[in-house]
């Protein structure tokens, strides 16, 4: 053979080989990535901070087209991994959190890919933030599905939830990918400069210090004069006490609501859980999401069926007889409206049987629970189709309100609308939150956990008390700094009491402005790109 036809068979020989190479960096990606959310070991969120570095090494020679490819690949596999659960709702659930995962990561890879690709010193620090504002974007707009965002591995993290106190989970996104960034900067110099050795080890300063400030210990959680803000037991002893306000989590594991004798059933599990609450000295009663499914004011008066009519005519009795307010999930139509045009998943104070306030669900669930009205116009064949899999549509609330009884002031988010951060903080300093839920339909232990995530960052952002109370789990208090005061094990029914302190408020700086790091991330990360392409690799 002569040397010209050796070398070309060399180059011949070389693009396979970059290809199982990328596809290994790939592949490992998906590997780090979904390892971060293993619950099984307390060392699975470290995968993160080497999450990002394979798939930075495989983008850079790619090309932005060919890295979006890639990255579509790249986070459909991975959520897919992460939301596994969701195929107990639906296996189009799975293929939808496949593409948001598809577009999101596409978008991230081939931006990375540009800027680490003209070699400019900044490049590094460029792909950092543009990841960061991928994992913003996926948070916002109709197909928001924060889920699976590298932030909430670390729910568990005191300094995690203390950066999100000043920055929110945008923040602790960017501190993450700063840390992936140094570490491929530091790698990428010694592999091409092995002589410029102190050049990459600078680097690796940068990657411990993110580090360091993430895993370091966050402030202390301050108690309230003459005691803590919230302290929770299932089996509390004696009565709250003096200034607070004590809240009964109930968590029955109901696992079928679709007929009025599964209704029925249901019931009788809430209202036998719920039946010491008063000798135990609860101020407040709490039923989960969808806890009553049927609108008990509409089947009151329209009577379609005698089954239902009776179920809620029973829950009503119960309600009026009750020496404790109750605060339930229940769906709700107007009473005066035969046809139920309208219709809302509702959370409904109930003193002495009568709904005295309701707060209606915001922020719906995109194709389960809510499409917008042009949805339907364009595409009526497949909008048929979705209602048929996932049922109706709710119609969403006006937003942020609160409820009052006596002294306390409380919000009541429902489920899905404790993912987004700047509408949990819309609420009006209440003195707790209690969100409804119900994740009974995943059976996952792992769906709760993540669930519970996104409910530890809300605390820690807006510095106040969570209470959770779920169908199945997770039912938990949640201390203002993010930790878990106390929680129910999943899967098993009970009651966990909480004995919040009232007239506590405070104002973190994600409160005060740093939530603005959702918009300032995106256009430094614009600006920088900016200053990037104007220098391509010698």
């Amino acid at each position: 053979m002569t040397p010209t036809r050796r070398a070309n068979s060399a180059e011949e020989a070389a693009p396979p080989a970059r290809r199982a190479r990328v596809a290994g960096l790939l592949a490992l990606t998906v590997a780090l990535y979904s390892a971060s959310f293993f619950r099984g070991s307390a060392l699975a969120p470290f995968a993160a901070f080497i999450a990002l570095v394979p798939a930075m090494a495989a983008v850079e020679g790619l090309g932005p087209l060919r890295s979006a490819i890639a990255g579509a690949l790249t986070g459909a596999a991975a959520l897919s991994i992460i939301c596994s659960w969701l195929a107990s709702y639906h296996p189009l659930a799975i293929a939808l959190v496949a593409f948001v995962g598809a577009w999101s990561f596409a978008a991230a890879f081939a931006a990375v890919s540009a800027v680490l690709r003209s070699g400019h010193p900044a490049a590094p620090l460029a792909a950092a933030l543009l990841w960061a504002s991928a994992d913003v974007a996926r948070s916002v707009g109709f197909l928001a599905f924060p889920y699976g965002s590298l932030p909430y591995a670390f729910a568990g993290n005191r300094a995690a939830l203390g950066l999100a106190s000043v920055g929110g989970a945008p923040l602790v996104a960017l501190a993450l990918a700063c840390a992936n960034a140094s570490l491929y900067a530091a790698a990428r110099t010694l592999a091409n400069h092995g002589g410029r050795r102190r050049a990459a080890l600078a680097a690796l300063p940068a990657a411990a210090v993110v580090a360091a400030a993430v895993f370091g210990a966050a402030p202390p959680f301050a108690p309230a004069p003459g005691g803590p803000l919230v302290a929770a037991s299932p089996d509390p002893a004696g009565d709250p006490a003096e200034g607070s306000f004590r809240v009964a989590l109930v968590q029955p594991c109901v696992y079928e609501q679709r007929s009025a004798p599964a209704y029925a059933a249901a019931f009788r599990k809430l209202a036998a859980l719920s039946a010491d609450a008063a000798e135990r000295g609860a101020d407040l009663v709490v039923w989960h999401e969808t806890a009553v499914v049927p609108p008990i004011a509409w089947h009151l008066r329209q009577r379609p069926d005698r089954p239902t009519y009776e179920f809620v005519t029973d829950v009503e009795r119960f309600l009026t007889a009750y020496p404790v307010p109750l605060l339930a999930g229940n769906g709700y139509a107007d009473p005066d409206d035969p046809a139920r045009r309208v219709e809302r998943n509702s959370a409904l104070l109930f003193v002495s049987g009568t709904a005295e306030a309701r707060y209606d669900k915001a922020k719906l669930v995109p194709f389960s629970e809510y499409m917008p009205p042009w949805f339907g116009r364009a595409f009526p064949s497949l909008d048929r189709r979705v209602i048929a899999a996932f049922g109706p549509y709710w119609t969403p609330g006006s937003g942020a309100r609160l409820f009052g009884l006596g002294d306390a002031r409380f919000a009541s988010p429902i489920c899905f609308e404790d993912s987004f951060a700047g509408y949990f903080a819309s609420f009006d300093e209440p003195d707790f939150f209690v969100v409804l839920t119900n994740d009974s339909w995943a059976g996952s232990a792992s769906m709760q956990a993540q669930h519970l995530a996104m409910s530890r960052y809300r605390a820690a952002e807006t510095g106040s008390i969570v209470l959770r109370a779920a169908d199945t789990g997770s039912t938990a208090v949640i201390a203002p700094n993010g930790a878990v005061v106390a929680e129910l094990a999943p899967f098993e029914p009970g009651v966990l009491y909480a004995d919040v302190a009232l007239g506590y408020s405070t104002r973190t700086v994600y409160e005060a402005g740093g939530e603005r790091f959702d918009l300032a991330i995106p256009l430094l990360a614009a600006l920088l790109s900016a200053l990037c392409a104007r220098r391509r690799r010698p």
